[in-house]
């Protein structure tokens, strides 16, 4: 936990990081000045402070290391005052995923979109009706709304009729994988993976 004196990053992302100000708490003047201050240095395009949040939230230009960026702003008297030491030795935080990434491939996103679909379906179990199937309902969505689509014969900025129904037509096959197999398989009917 921070201490009521001292800056601290909270969150810092490729042009922009959010500092904890602890000592900017309930004093918006100060806050403001602060940002003012910080708008006039170099390398930022933006600051905006929130005084009740006790934070003051950098925009820079995205090719500027974070490093520099704090260097700058270390020699903000008013900042410097506010009890922060040397803005200079802040470290950003590690990234959140250290581990390697999957390259991207529709295979990739099939697996991701199914897994999103999973977890949403799980917690619309909690959420009364616990009779609705999000992979039912999102396919049924886009098919629906392609039908719409011919029967108003309006052409929306949204996509073509036809590609609605293609994607809400293969939306429900992957989501439904597994109940379509098992259906096949109990009515007697050749799946894939039999010989006709």
């Amino acid at each position: 936990m921070p201490s009521d004196r001292g800056v601290f990053i909270i969150h810092c992302i490729p042009g922009r990081a959010r500092l904890g100000v602890p000592a900017l708490r309930r004093d918006p003047a100060r806050a403001a000045e602060i940002a003012e201050l910080a708008r006039a240095c170099p390398s930022v395009v933006d600051a905006r402070e929130n005084a009740w949040a006790a934070s003051l939230t950098v925009e820079h230009e995205p090719d500027v290391p974070l490093e520099d960026v704090l260097s700058e702003l270390a020699h903000i008297p008013e900042l410097s005052g506010c009890g922060c030491g040397s803005l200079d030795e802040l470290a950003p935080p590690p990234p959140r995923c250290a581990g390697p990434v999957e390259p991207p491939s529709p295979g990739r996103t099939a697996r991701l979109v199914v897994k999103a679909v999973d977890r949403l379906n799980a917690a619309s179990q909690v959420v009364p009706p616990p009779q609705v199937d999000l992979k039912l309902v999102i396919p049924g969505l886009l098919v629906g709304s392609g039908l719409l689509q011919v029967l108003l014969r309006r052409a929306p900025s949204a996509p073509h009729w036809i590609t609605l129904v293609k994607y809400g037509f293969d939306a429900f096959v992957v989501l439904n994988h597994g109940r379509i197999q098992g259906f096949l398989a109990s009515s007697g009917a050749p799946t894939g993976g039999e010989a006709v």
